[in-house]
């Protein structure tokens, strides 16, 4: 962000993300970042609808060049910035005493950024809405594939709530209504505890690789990482961000913190992984911040670091 961004800020008090250029119409553009100011889905510990202005403050005056990960004997000196023709697409508006029309909300807003070409960035929001982002971009892609990086596996059936979509269900839906192939769908850091094992047996079925943090650090279980990895960028393809995939000592402040979480550096390079596909994905998300809740801050600058990441 250079010293220009940052006096404009002080100057209209916007706080653009990691100070791109703010624009909420359409238009053509590397991608958009959209904000999802709505947490209608959440089961408990709500707050997400804040994420989107917590993540703008906490990007304000950081710089867009990631450090290089390697600095000694002959490393590279430099990088690249990251979110180069990016936009900052404001927040979608969605109303918040109705999710489906939320997520009408969220589809037809991404949608019209995606028939301009752009990829996009969401900015959560609870986690339900990754689903209105995979509907416009099915429309436009056809059967995504999906990196869901997340302590949950989001493939509930709704029975115990009375309803087919929340936070944890919209992984089903998405495959149920033919949005992801799920034979291209690669879910890493699960571990929460279950009522029972529905969710897995219906994932596993469907074709659905599934790692656990103790898969992930299995060194024997490198190569069928890098393989599963590979698969889901065969096509166009999805990365979908949940914070509290990490352990909750660097993201406390999220719906649904479970213990034993993936590190900083474990969840880089999940999102490093993606790099190697042979297109860029086409939509990502980062999911379910709650600046209402304990370590709010700090869940945000983490937050931040993994995004500029994503825009790398």
């Amino acid at each position: 962000m250079s010293a220009d961004v940052l006096m404009q800020g002080l100057c209209t008090g916007l706080t653009p993300f990691l100070g791109l250029p703010h624009c909420v119409e359409p238009r053509a553009a590397t991608g958009v970042v959209l904000g999802v100011p709505c947490d209608a889905g959440v089961i408990n510990r709500p707050g997400a609808r804040m994420g989107p202005w917590a993540l703008r403050a906490a990007s304000m005056g950081m710089g867009t060049h990631p450090m290089p990960e390697r600095l000694r004997e002959g490393r590279a000196e430099g990088t690249p910035a990251a979110a180069r023709g990016w936009v900052d697409g404001g927040n979608i508006p969605t109303l918040p005493f109705s999710l489906a029309a939320a997520l009408e909300t969220v589809q037809a807003t991404v949608g019209a950024w995606v028939r301009q070409d752009c990829r996009t960035l969401l900015l959560g929001g609870d986690h339900s809405f990754t689903l209105g982002a995979l509907r416009a971009l099915a429309l436009q892609h056809g059967p995504l594939g999906l990196l869901h990086i997340d302590a949950h596996p989001d493939a509930a059936d709704g029975a115990a709530w009375g309803t087919d979509i929340h936070h944890g269900t919209w992984l089903r839906q998405a495959i149920l209504e033919g949005l992801v192939d799920p034979q291209r769908v690669l879910q890493a850091g699960l571990r929460a505890p279950r009522f029972d094992d529905e969710e897995l047996h219906f994932l596993r079925a469907a074709g659905v690789r599934l790692w656990s943090p103790a898969d992930l650090r299995d060194a024997s279980l490198a190569s069928w990482l890098q393989a599963d990895l590979a698969l889901v960028g065969q096509g166009p393809a999805y990365l979908s961000l949940d914070l509290d995939a990490l352990d909750p000592v660097l993201t406390p402040a999220v719906a649904e913190p479970v213990p034993g979480g993936l590190s900083l550096p474990e969840t880089l390079r999940l999102i490093h992984a993606a790099r190697q596909w042979a297109r860029p994905w086409v939509g990502a998300d980062l999911m379910e911040l709650a600046p209402t809740l304990e370590g709010a801050e700090a869940t945000a600058r983490v937050a931040v670091h993994l995004a500029l990441h994503l825009l790398a």
